[in-house]
């Protein structure tokens, strides 16, 4: 009796313990997409809650049901009948630009073994010698027409908003950009009002806010402008 008496807490305490929760289906939050791509040749590949499926210009896709996550001492691993995916938490190159990611991705397709970067690129450790397209300023999309973008070399940016060329030195520091002083050709276009705007931004030291590697919002009193990469 009184053995059983001291089991009494012990079986108590076991029952209260819910098991832990499974592992996550992808590396993404839920409701979203894990992508790896490839180069030599290019291919892609998704992976959500519901299928995997590979791209490539060679072939025509393949699409399997995602199977149940092993989670591997480095990464994570997908095994299906035809298409099988190895994830290691690894910072990685595209080998064609200057982007990286935090995932190297094996792929096997059919037998067939592609080498890849997955994940969302990360951000640049400086701003130097990247390209980005202008998205919208203070919430507005491009208007139709002109050119859109913002480059950095070493140690100038460039821009256009729609109409005029702009840009001068700039430096990067921490989470703030300034460029200045702004010099910039003197057009008169049918709508300066996108420019204008843009114009007053870029004027400012604006606040770095990035999302990812591929996306990055220039902010400061006078509003905000969307970018992103291009390559």
């Amino acid at each position: 009796m009184k053995q059983l008496l001291a089991l009494l807490p012990a079986i108590a305490l076991s029952a209260c313990l819910a098991p832990p929760p499974p592992p996550p289906i992808t590396p993404n939050p839920p409701g979203t997409a894990y992508r790896a791509v490839g180069t030599e040749p290019f291919w892609g590949l998704s992976i959500d809650e519901r299928q995997m499926v590979f791209t490539a210009p060679d072939s025509q896709p393949v699409s399997q049901p995602t199977p149940k996550v092993i989670i591997g001492f480095a990464g994570e691993i997908y095994q299906t009948p035809r298409l099988n995916v190895n994830i290691v938490h690894l910072k990685c190159s595209d080998g064609m630009s200057d982007r990286t990611y935090p995932d190297k991705v094996q792929v096997t397709v059919d037998g067939r073994r592609f080498e890849g970067c997955g994940g969302g690129a990360v951000e640049p450790a400086s701003l130097a010698a990247t390209n980005w397209g202008i998205v919208s300023v203070n919430g507005r999309a491009i208007p139709p027409g002109g050119e859109y973008f913002l480059r950095f070399d070493q140690t100038r940016a460039s821009a256009k908003f729609g109409c005029n060329a702009m840009g001068g030195a700039y430096t990067q520091t921490g989470g703030t950009l300034s460029v200045g002083p702004v010099m910039a050709t003197r057009m008169a276009c049918p709508d300066m009002r996108f420019e204008n705007q843009a114009g007053a931004v870029f004027n400012l030291p604006m606040t770095m806010s990035w999302n990812g590697g591929d996306s990055l919002t220039l902010s400061n009193a006078a509003g905000r402008i969307e970018l992103a990469r291009s390559y």
